[in-house]
């Protein structure tokens, strides 16, 4: 007797494709816990009965109870703004007894989506997520099954997925009209390689501001590079070999900025004689160096309480259906290096 193949297994989205709905209408329609209308109830029952689905378990357990434990899913464990976001969190859900699990992906695509499936696994209550590439699709799957979701940067509109931000296209500029009103006039700019999230926006704002002082933008005096002290190092003597050196160097956080101060020095070079350097964050190190940095605030540790509550918001049920977005706008942090 020939053996029959094996049911594909049926998914929230194929429920929600056939009955015409949201992933989101289905999810409260199986856990009663957002209002519904009666005809799209019916209709997404009559689907779950046609295709046979039966909801995860692990939803429903999410549904059921909580374990007292948010993740916190980050790029770079080293770099010392995410630490301050993790402080920031715990300010807000230490005292409601919640736990953070922090995990680091060292930035990597792969990484980040394991790191999001291992706490759907962990059945933690809420997510807050970190990239240097910020996408709504890589949470995708914990909102699916019910896990509140706030990411640090980008944007979404989404249901169950808010986002915590500064303005990176207006630091950006301010940060280059600062260096320009100080009489700078070859800025360059130590980016990373992608072009999209905050570094690029970052990026954006410069070239506005270089535009309003009337400037023309010179593609060699930005440099792409690893998002890291080292990588700060290497952009800063790539610059420096050029014909027409900078007089200035904006870099995309403070660690690139920590690298392109030591790129400097080992070039025999003053700071902020020879060169200015300026970062962007203000982590605690950044007035430490010598000389201290000049940089952009975007106050990681208030960002961290935002998010945290945001997510308890989430999970008390007192934060509104639609997405939410919390921007933090930026400001100049004036010391010795600029």
């Amino acid at each position: 007797m020939p053996q029959q193949g094996r049911k594909r297994h049926v998914s929230i989205t194929d429920v929600a494709a056939r009955a015409g709905v949201s992933i989101t209408t289905v999810s409260h329609v199986l856990s009663g816990q957002r209002p519904v209308s009666a005809a799209t109830t019916a209709k997404v029952q009559q689907v779950i009965a046609e295709l046979g689905y039966e909801p995860n378990r692990l939803a429903r357990g999410l549904r059921l109870r909580r374990t007292d434990t948010v993740a916190l899913v980050i790029p770079d464990i080293t770099n010392p703004f995410y630490p301050q976001i993790a402080r920031g969190l715990q300010n807000v859900l230490g005292p409601a007894g919640v736990q953070v699990l922090v995990t680091s992906t060292d930035a990597d695509p792969a990484a980040e989506e394991a790191a999001v499936q291992q706490m759907i696994t962990r059945r933690v209550d809420g997510l807050a997520f970190a990239g240097y590439q910020t996408d709504h699709r890589r949470v995708a799957a914990a909102a699916e099954v019910g896990i509140p979701v706030v990411l640090l940067g980008g944007r979404t509109t989404r249901p169950g997925i808010d986002v915590v931000s500064s303005d990176d296209v207006a630091g950006g500029e301010i940060a280059a009209e600062y260096l320009l009103g100080r009489g700078y006039i070859r800025v360059a700019f130590i980016t990373g390689a992608e072009r999209v999230g905050a570094p690029a926006n970052r990026v954006l704002g410069y070239r506005h501001a270089l535009r309003e002082a009337g400037m023309t933008f010179a593609p060699s005096l930005v440099v792409r590079e690893e998002i890291s002290r080292d990588g700060g190092a290497r952009a800063m003597r790539q610059l420096l070999a050029l014909r027409r050196p900078p007089d200035a160097v904006l870099c995309t956080n403070d660690m690139v900025a920590l690298g392109a101060l030591d790129g400097a020095k080992a070039q025999g070079l003053r700071v902020p004689q020879d060169v200015a350097v300026m970062g962007f964050d203000d982590i605690e190190i950044a007035a430490l160096t010598t000389p201290a940095l000049t940089t952009v605030s975007i106050r990681p540790l208030e960002q961290g309480e935002a998010i945290g509550r945001l997510l308890l918001g989430r999970l008390d049920g007192s934060a509104p259906r639609g997405a939410q977005r919390i921007l933090f706008d930026p400001a100049v942090v004036h010391r010795d290096s600029a």
